[in-house]
């Protein structure tokens, strides 16, 4: 999220661009940020697991305050010095592995309230953003929603075609009623322009990146070349990093491989299409 004014605008004619003495002077303000995430970044493999944590760590060492709403499974006390509160969780119907919870306790809204938060972030879409929504304004805190899975895409691959128009419509009601929506793609903010799912300039892109120091040429190793090429090192090599689910497409893959016989595919991960 960092300052809400920095990321990227969707489009040109979005809210102007903040004056350099304005922006460092909001910049040098530590925040208290209260995050609810789910499901939780401290159990559930996911690409979005990476972000929070990081996010997290990188607020931290701004000097703002955090604490973090998320399923119960998994959740340490503290991270990075920010406070975890673990919500009682429940399977997601359609996929087990996925903990739900509406974070709308009597304890979670007296931790949250006691802890005086600036800004409220939620990810999107689930069960807990309900419950960060009511929280927001019952504190009269501005809330931020960062959209990370295009559900309305999942579903006609997991469950029922008919889900989707109705997605669609819980999708417009929670981030018409959110200050600010975050996406992680150009493509993404597309679609919910397209879907008038809220106004043009309350989206804003939230730009992916990567760990320079985690990914790093001095970790090259022949030996997991070896294995991951099964033994022909030589050949060019393509790598499959992420959940293994029906809605990635990987299926594609097949049909480039086969244009391509001299190369060869791993996939690193797990997950229901395995």
């Amino acid at each position: 999220m960092g300052d809400v004014e920095e990321v990227e605008e969707v489009k040109e004619e979005g809210p102007p661009v903040l004056e350099e003495e304005s922006l460092l002077e909001v910049e040098s303000k530590p925040r208290r940020i209260a995050l609810f995430v789910e499901p939780s970044p401290f159990a559930y493999v996911s690409g979005y697991k990476n972000r929070f944590q990081n996010f997290i760590k990188y607020l931290r060492e701004m000097g703002d305050e955090v604490i973090v709403v998320t399923t119960h499974e998994g959740v340490p006390q503290e991270f990075y010095g920010a406070k975890l509160i673990g919500s009682w969780s429940f399977p997601c119907p359609w996929y087990q592995k996925v903990p739900l919870s509406l974070a709308l306790s009597p304890r979670i809204i007296s931790e949250v309230a006691k802890f005086k938060p600036d800004i409220i972030h939620a990810s999107s879409p689930g069960v807990m953003v309900f419950g960060a929504l009511v929280i927001a304004k019952l504190l009269c805190v501005p809330l931020v929603m960062s959209y990370h899975t295009h559900v309305p895409i999942y579903i006609p691959r997991y469950t029922f075609s008919w889900l989707v128009k109705p997605m669609w419509l819980i999708i417009k009601f929670l981030h018409r009623a959110a200050d600010l929506t975050l996406v992680p793609s150009a493509a993404i903010a597309k679609d919910l322009q397209g879907a008038r799912v809220t106004a043009a300039h309350k989206i804003r892109l939230w730009n992916k990146g990567v760990d320079s120091e985690s990914f790093h040429p001095r970790y090259r190793n022949e030996e997991m070349r070896i294995q991951l090429t099964k033994g022909e090192p030589e050949k060019p090599l393509i790598i499959h990093v992420g959940r293994l689910g029906v809605e990635k497409s990987l299926d594609f893959l097949k049909s480039l491989m086969d244009r391509l016989p001299e190369a060869r595919i791993a996939f690193v991960g797990d997950g229901p299409y395995r």
